[in-house]
């Protein structure tokens, strides 16, 4: 059987293993959100930056930019394709990227286009955290999934149903006043309030991830992707916690799509579910080979590259199935 072997696979299990060179500092707990792309370091006046000037940044950087050319190009017969003009071949294996991690200037230009300068602020050696209680003291969303895991007596207090339905309703704000974030998973909401077991006022994370301006991204395309990121990954996140019950990952992603509640967005959210965005089962073919899970597809998926894990956690097709399902399933119900 003709294999053909992932090379971006490789270089995502090897750059991850050297990116992540900080965490969240929070401090009642060993927090789970990683920081990537840059590390945190205090500066001798005590400022609190974000800095991307190493060497392994600049390496991540790349890392991020070869592999997301596959995370949102769908193609539903790729030997047609090739036949219609050969010539295609190499913008097919190197397409573009419509969102990545962005240089210091572009993720300033997304602070202050979000609306996040009390948080974030510029700095000729990178990226200040303003409000370094949010990093401290504030809790993420990420670490209240994965509460179990920490073992925090804090955040296992938490609903984490009303932590995403806070999220979802403050992810609406966002859109609404400020557009699409870039990419938006659990670990992008952190609450700096928590009061009996309640979470509010969510402030995002650093977002360093900014849409191709080369692209010309819809405006409501840019929104469904970061809704569809968000389902899926917090779909995924209850999935591990609740050991696979179904009807509790449905409450996970109708929590988040009932607070944010806009049927535009939600019905392209389904669109692309059912197209087979973000590598999610799909009806595409690889000109009908049937190829391995660690390859560009296997039959009757679409793309899969190792860079969608992060919205997933691990690959895991039982998994990956029932989350598309359910997704969809949610979609319907909401805008019904």
């Amino acid at each position: 059987m003709f294999k053909f072997e992932n090379p971006l696979n490789k270089i995502r299990d090897s750059v991850n293993t050297k990116v992540n060179e900080s965490r969240l500092p929070s401090e009642d707990y060993e927090s789970t959100v990683g920081i990537y792309g840059g590390k945190l370091k205090m500066t001798p006046d005590n400022k609190m930056l974000w800095d991307n000037s190493g060497v392994i940044s600049k390496i991540d950087k790349w890392g991020d930019a070869v592999l997301r050319n596959y995370d949102e190009h769908v193609m539903k017969n790729v030997g047609e394709f090739f036949k219609r003009d050969p010539k295609l071949f190499f913008k097919f294996i190197m397409p573009g990227a419509k969102r990545y991690r962005g240089n210091k200037e572009e993720i300033f230009n997304n602070i202050m286009r979000l609306g996040l300068e009390d948080f974030y602020g510029d700095n000729e050696n990178g990226i200040e955290i303003k409000d370094q209680n949010l990093y401290r003291q504030g809790t993420a969303l990420q670490d209240i999934m994965r509460s179990d895991l920490i073992g925090s007596e804090k955040l296992n207090q938490i609903d984490r149903f009303q932590a995403l339905s806070t999220s979802g309703a403050y992810l609406r704000k966002i859109h609404d006043h400020y557009g699409a974030v870039g990419e938006v998973l659990p670990s992008d909401f952190i609450f700096r309030n928590n009061e009996n077991g309640q979470v509010e006022d969510a402030v995002l994370n650093l977002p360093d991830i900014v849409f191709n301006p080369d692209k010309n991204t819809g405006e409501r395309e840019q929104k469904a992707t970061d809704i569809l990121d968000f389902i899926i990954s917090s779909g995924a996140e209850e999935f591990r916690r609740s050991e696979g019950s179904l009807e509790n990952v449905k409450l996970a992603m109708s929590s988040v799509l009932s607070a944010y509640d806009d049927k535009y967005v939600i019905a392209l959210v389904k669109s692309y579910l059912k197209r087979g965005r973000l590598a999610l089962m799909g009806d595409q073919k690889f000109a009908g080979v049937n190829l391995d899970s660690n390859t560009f597809t296997t039959k009757n998926r679409t793309m899969f590259t190792k860079h969608n894990e992060a919205r997933m956690g691990s690959h895991n097709q039982d998994m990956e199935t029932s989350l598309k399902n359910i997704a969809l399933e949610v979609c319907s119900e909401i805008n019904s």
